[in-house]
């Protein structure tokens, strides 16, 4: 029963954020080889509606930031009257008067407009890897509940057989005439709740199968399986995930945001000032009986008689205070789920090896040497019953253990900001 194989915590591959381009293109009857675990966080994040969101919400950003590095379009005016018309006797109306208003940009507002929307691109990007790291958990925690199902399931048809096995030797122990009836029933007992565990074990797989295929929308007809339930190996060293901390997902996203925010600061303040604009202007009229055209410029600003700005500043300087303060807050929520996840997991990796050296091990050499002493009449039925529940609570402790230690495993690595697919471009600089 007890399982080797073991998992990488984070693979150094270089691929895209959403490495699922190849696999979307893959027909869903070719899914069927084994599944891993980083497979199928893969898939998880290729076809998570989650994350289409949070690209088009990067793709707004990159709109908005796009406007926000233009200068204002300039404005026609175009001015037509009769009065021409009336001057020459001719009638009718005509352009007296065209002009082009442009404003002027001061104290470089632009820039700052398109520093802050650049910050936001930024952070739409660090909330990229976020959902990710969120989606990946999601998956991870569906896969192993799926294993944990498909290991009962396996426990139970060990359990199954064995009773079985019992079941024949009693059912000819009481035609030998040295079993009474009530023992032999009690053996066949035995049996009928191994058959009705075995059929518990396949209506949760079915639950966690069900779950598994929608969260990585597998089709129904595609069949599935996947690599035992084992044991994870040991967790870096809490002192080695707390130096990366600052490169969580989780973490970047909200230095970004403070980021973009305090940028927005700097904005207000820039357009806090009037804006100039400034006209010129052609017009047509009679000068001295004559038709002439005259040139005007002329330079136009707001008056801050009633508002200067002074709001829009502190209410930007109050987001950007509100934001820093909520990144100090997912830095320690962060700091405290990590250490709680790291010795949660290390304190169930020992209790497995513990289980498996002192309650597992033993549980199986009981159970065969009861059985062999109950075949050959030296022991009893009631010695045989206690080591066969005690194998059972011994396999399935294990079992549940296992599953334990691995959503550990998925918990410690959400609360690191390790990913199973991706790697961060940045993290060698």
């Amino acid at each position: 029963m007890p399982m080797t194989s073991r998992m990488r915590w984070v693979r150094c591959i270089h691929r895209p954020l959403l490495v699922s381009s190849l696999l979307l293109l893959a027909p869903l009857n070719t899914l069927a080889a084994d599944w891993t675990l980083e497979r199928s966080a893969e898939r998880a994040l290729a076809v998570a509606p989650e994350l289409k969101a949070a690209r088009a919400e990067r793709d707004r950003y990159a709109g908005l930031a796009d406007e926000a590095g233009r200068w204002p379009n300039p404005e026609l005016e175009v001015d037509f009257s009769d009065e021409l018309g009336i001057q020459d006797g001719s009638g009718g109306w005509a352009v007296k008067e065209y002009a082009i208003r442009q404003p002027l940009p001061i104290d470089g507002r632009i820039g700052h407009r398109a520093d802050a929307a650049d910050k936001r691109i930024e952070a739409a990007e660090a909330q990229q890897f976020q959902h990710a790291l969120i989606m990946e958990h999601r998956a991870a925690l569906a896969f192993h509940r799926l294993q944990w199902a498909q290991a009962r399931i396996e426990q139970a048809k060990d359990q199954q057989g064995w009773t079985q096995q019992f079941a024949h030797i009693g059912d000819r122990r009481a035609r030998a005439g040295d079993l009474s009836e009530r023992e032999r029933l009690r053996l066949n007992l035995l049996h009928a709740e191994a058959k009705a565990e075995l059929d518990e074990a396949r209506q949760v797989r079915k639950a966690a199968l069900a779950s598994y295929r929608g969260l990585l929308a597998i089709d129904k007809q595609a069949s599935i399986t996947l690599a035992e339930l084992s044991r994870p190996k040991t967790p870096p060293a809490l002192d080695i995930l707390r130096e990366r901390l600052d490169r969580h997902p989780s973490l970047r996203t909200a230095a970004k945001q403070v980021a973009a925010a305090r940028a927005e600061v700097k904005q207000a303040r820039a357009e806090r000032l009037p804006e100039l604009t400034v006209r010129m202007g052609r017009e047509r009229g009679y000068i001295n009986g004559r038709k002439e055209a005259t040139n005007h410029i002329g330079l136009s600003v707001e008056l801050p008689l009633w508002s200067q700005g002074r709001g829009h500043v502190d209410a930007k300087q109050g987001a950007a205070i509100r934001q820093d303060a909520e990144r100090q807050v997912t830095a320690r929520d962060l700091g405290i789920r990590l250490e709680r996840s790291h010795a949660r997991l290390a304190g169930v990796l020992e209790h497995i090896d513990e289980h498996r050296t002192a309650v597992l091990g033993p549980a199986d050499t009981v159970l065969e040497q009861t059985r062999r002493g109950f075949e050959q009449g030296e022991l009893t039925l009631t010695e045989l019953i206690d080591a066969a529940q005690a194998n059972i609570r011994a396999t399935r402790r294990y079992i549940d253990l296992l599953l334990e230690a691995r959503e550990h495993e998925s918990d410690l690595r959400l609360a690191a900001g390790l990913m199973l697919t991706t790697d961060y471009p940045e993290q060698d600089r």
